[in-house]
């Protein structure tokens, strides 16, 4: 997986225990385009806090042009940013 460190707008939910987790998220591309990308699968979240800044971290299974590939999405708890990490 490369590094991409982007910021993204995302669409979330919380299920019954107050739990985040990510359904879709938007991107630019290269081009100045914005690309819808579907979360299909959260294969397991955690916490962790990165220069003292809690953060959730997600590995996730989502559909880009139709092809399945993983990436890690984080979540900054005091700031409600999410990032791309990696894809």
């Amino acid at each position: 997986m490369k590094v991409i460190m982007e910021p993204i707008e995302m669409i979330g939910w919380f299920n019954l225990k107050g739990v985040l987790m990510p359904l879709r998220f938007r991107l630019e591309t290269k081009e100045h385009q914005l690309k819808t990308v579907k979360v299909n699968k959260v294969l397991y979240h955690t916490e962790e806090k990165i220069a003292g800044n809690p953060m959730r971290s997600y590995a996730c299974l989502v559909a880009i042009n139709g092809v399945e590939k993983s990436c890690e999405l984080k979540y900054e708890l005091n700031t409600c940013k999410w990032i791309l990490f990696k894809i």
